[in-house]
């Protein structure tokens, strides 16, 4: 069933594995943050056997996913919304917050070990958590919780203002989490970093505390998308996004005239060619995917445009209706398709001796 997404399992699973050790060695633990495939269980299972202390997720229906197959422990990357609360007591083992009121909610649902908290802090990033200086305040508000226990702090890194991390950052987030040690009287305090781009910059640290780093797209890739280059010892690896033909037309170029916005109410964003080609219809659109994520593989192509349903492909030679086209998916726009209702899934192993892959599709089959 097209438009399908296909994932390599094993692919995934060297990439986890090979950091995992590689942090292991450092005193580090790694933590795999499903959210780019929504809580996959096919994804958390190969993640946890390939040495992941742990599974993460930002949405709470993802964490119920991993749950039902009893893959633990599982942890809440954002704080449960008001009527979510009494569900992630339920499944989340920790919740990274810092409101006391949602604290003390998710202490009282909770079934029975107490849920544990990490305090979110502020470096610089500006997305979520208290500032340095607020820690220790807060973290006395979280303690002694009935039903939760406050375990560490969690900071992030290069997800809304591309702050990256530093050396001198982790040892600035390290004395926060020795301020709120000392004000929540915790004996075994957790450093939680995120995400993959923490990965490139750990010369030099040495961890003080318990520490792991939650990571999504290096072990999905095996690649850091903010720096732009391979993680070392790795080959990136993308999932592939396979479209159907629609329509195939040698067209000439766009015809000169008045120009308005596009069906979005935006100004058209197009690489339509100056000169006759080949325009292909594809059933793929931006309910599906991010176009700018995709990178047609065939040789010579590339994208025009792309509308709600339907994308405008620039190929080489004529595609004839029925044929498939296939599309290496980046970060962003795979974070789109895992949710779309009309991709449908394939995960799919191959043996590295050079044994054919087997492959199975996931039961959410696009209708």
């Amino acid at each position: 069933m097209y438009p399908q997404l296909t994932l390599d399992l094993d692919a995934i699973g060297h990439a986890a594995k090979t950091l995992a050790e590689r942090l292991l060695a450092r005193g580090i633990e790694l933590v795999g943050v499903t959210k780019a495939v929504d809580g996959e269980p096919a994804v958390g299972q190969t993640l946890l056997e390939a040495g992941c202390a742990g599974l993460a997720d930002s949405r709470l229906p993802a964490l119920v996913r991993l749950a039902a197959h009893a893959l633990a422990p599982l942890t809440l990357l954002r704080a449960p919304q008001p009527h979510e609360v009494a569900a992630a007591a339920q499944v989340a083992d920790r919740v990274l917050l810092c409101d006391p009121a949602t604290a003390a909610a998710l202490g009282e649902h909770a079934p029975g070990l107490p849920v544990e908290l990490l305090l979110t802090v502020d470096l610089g990033d500006r997305r979520e958590g208290v500032l340095p200086g607020q820690a220790g305040e807060a973290a006395r508000r979280l303690a002694g919780l009935p039903g939760a226990t406050l375990a560490g702090i969690s900071v992030n890194f290069a997800c809304l203002s591309g702050q990256l991390p530093s050396v001198a950052l982790l040892r600035e987030a390290e004395d926060v989490l020795a301020t709120v040690a000392d004000a929540a009287a915790l004996d075994s305090p957790l450093l939680s970093l995120g995400g993959s781009c923490c990965l490139q910059h750990l010369t030099g640290f040495v961890p003080r505390f318990r520490t792991e780093i939650r990571a999504g797209g290096g072990p999905l890739y095996g690649y850091d998308f903010v720096s732009g280059a391979a993680l070392e010892g790795l080959q990136r690896c993308d999932p592939v996004l396979t479209a159907t033909v629609l329509e195939s037309f040698f067209k000439p170029p766009a015809p000169p005239g008045a120009a308005g916005c596009d069906a979005f109410g935006h100004v058209p964003d197009t690489a339509l060619p100056g000169e006759p080609a080949w325009h292909v219809l594809v059933a793929l659109g931006r309910r599906d995917c991010e176009p700018q994520g995709l990178r047609p593989l065939l040789d010579g192509a590339w994208i025009a445009g792309m509308t709600s349903d339907v994308g405008v492909l620039i190929t080489p030679r004529e595609l004839r209706p029925g044929e498939t086209v296939a599309f290496a998916v980046g970060y962003d726009a795979l974070v789109r398709a895992v949710t779309s209702p009309y991709v449908s899934q394939r995960f799919v192993t191959r043996a590295l001796a050079g044994e054919p892959a087997s492959a199975r599709t996931n039961l959410k089959e696009a209708p």
